[in-house]
């Protein structure tokens, strides 16, 4: 099971905003997305890897961008060795079910299009991104025969 970046932002935003007392801000003040919680008490750090210097193209989820919290998954896969090319690239176009309901998609099919766009206007060998409805929007272009991997995925390749 892949943990999402929108369950960290659950605990730390929106609990906080249905309900209050101590527990509440004291879960919301521990909440972390895997990779922030890697940077965060950088988990990471000098560790002998396989990454070699491998060029990534990073789309971080809406999600994180907007809780200020995207940077960390870069910060992660930098220091286990990898060249991270952080895309400034926006939405994917799927909003979670937006982009597979039938009024929607061709809006993001356009907006994912924007998206593929800058994957290909990176020096990047390969693209990541933690999102699942992110990694299904770029599955579907002609970047690759299957959705990008999530960051913990590369994570887990360079320590093997």
């Amino acid at each position: 099971m892949t943990v999402e970046p929108s369950d960290a932002v659950v605990f730390q935003d929106e609990y906080t905003n249905l309900l209050s007392g101590d527990a509440v801000e004291q879960v919301a003040n521990h909440a972390y997305g895997v990779c922030e919680y890697l940077d965060h008490y950088r988990l990471v750090e000098d560790l002998p890897t396989a990454a070699d210097g491998d060029a990534l193209a990073y789309h971080g989820h809406c999600h994180q961008h907007a809780a200020g919290a995207d940077h960390h998954a870069v910060g992660v896969l930098r220091r286990a060795g990898y060249d991270v090319d952080p895309l400034d690239s926006g939405c994917c176009g799927m909003a979670g079910s937006f982009g597979y309901e039938a009024e929607h998609y061709d809006i993001s099919k356009q907006i994912g299009a924007e998206l593929v766009g800058k994957v290909r206007e990176s020096d990047a060998q390969q693209v990541v991104a933690p999102g699942g409805s992110c990694r299904s929007q770029l599955g579907d272009s002609d970047l690759a025969d299957s959705p990008p991997p999530h960051p913990i995925e590369l994570l887990e390749a360079a320590l093997a």
